[in-house]
């Protein structure tokens, strides 16, 4: 889309040189008039100069207008002949880009008895947005959903809202935004409903057998992990060293008691072992 600023200006000599420009963040476009002509300095892609010779009015085109364009714009006129240089006019224009939201309802994928729907308003601008379920008609209690908002990469906004349902009849998703003449409202009839019911049912234990088979390789990868890992750190293994009984006769010898009378105890040589 695009938008037109006016400067609001009517040059009253035709001797008169001048320029015009326009600003926004930085300078976007500028011109001179010098002797009757225009003479383009200096314009971005996405803006032009418009000269109506008729109704001598002069105004700045910008177009493919984006989120991030909203802001104020300024059209400044400079006298610069004859000398010395005046401003002649300055005038400021607020441009609000809005963008209306892309509204659709569908059934989100469920294994219950019945589906939940999804209400989603996406790509709009300001974020100011009312998204609300009806049931046959009649507004439900906000606590029954639960939503989902975003910030888009280009500045816009994006509002998912779901709804469980307990039954099938008329639902439909009210929404109502700044850039709507009326609230779009869009409805999912029961035989929508039903038809969703009956593909699940069908095929519900193809999704089934297939989260099985999911978990059961999950299971066995964390089996076989665990097993390499254990692999990989077996504990030290105990070797038992016994003396030959030729080494045992030669270390027999006697311990004398401290206590009471010296007697000499016959003592047998202890057994080693040996850990490595």
């Amino acid at each position: 889309m695009s938008v037109n600023i006016s400067c609001n200006y009517k040059p009253s000599n035709d001797s008169d040189g001048f320029t015009v420009e326009l600003h926004s963040n930085s300078k976007l476009c500028s011109v001179m008039k010098s002797n009757k002509s225009w003479i383009k300095q200096s314009c971005k892609d996405h803006c032009r100069f418009v000269w109506i010779p008729e109704t001598v009015q002069m105004s700045f085109e910008v177009s493919n207008l984006q989120i991030n364009d909203t802001g104020t714009y300024k059209c400044v006129v400079t006298r610069l002949i004859p000398p010395p240089s005046q401003l002649l006019r300055e005038e400021k224009t607020f441009v609000q880009v809005i963008v209306p939201p892309n509204v659709s309802v569908s059934h989100e994928g469920a294994l219950g008895e019945f589906p939940t729907i999804v209400c989603r308003s996406e790509g709009f601008y300001p974020s100011a947005l009312e998204q609300m379920w009806m049931r046959n008609g009649e507004f439900q209690n906000a606590s029954l959903t639960y939503s989902i908002n975003k910030t888009n990469p280009d500045g816009s906004f994006t509002l998912h809202s779901f709804l469980n349902t307990s039954d099938c009849v008329n639902y439909s998703c009210w929404v109502n935004h700044s850039t709507l003449s009326q609230p779009t409202i869009l409805t999912l009839t029961p035989a929508d409903c039903y038809e969703n019911r009956d593909w699940y049912k069908e095929n519900g234990w193809i999704v089934f057998v297939t989260s099985a088979l999911f978990f059961l390789t999950i299971l066995i990868i964390m089996i076989v992990c665990e097993c390499s890992r254990k692999a990989h750190h077996k504990p030290p293994v105990r070797v038992n060293v016994t003396p030959g009984p030729d080494l045992q006769s030669h270390l027999e010898y006697d311990v004398y008691s401290l206590l009471g009378d010296h007697h000499p105890v016959p003592c047998s040589p202890v057994r080693l072992q040996s850990s490595l």
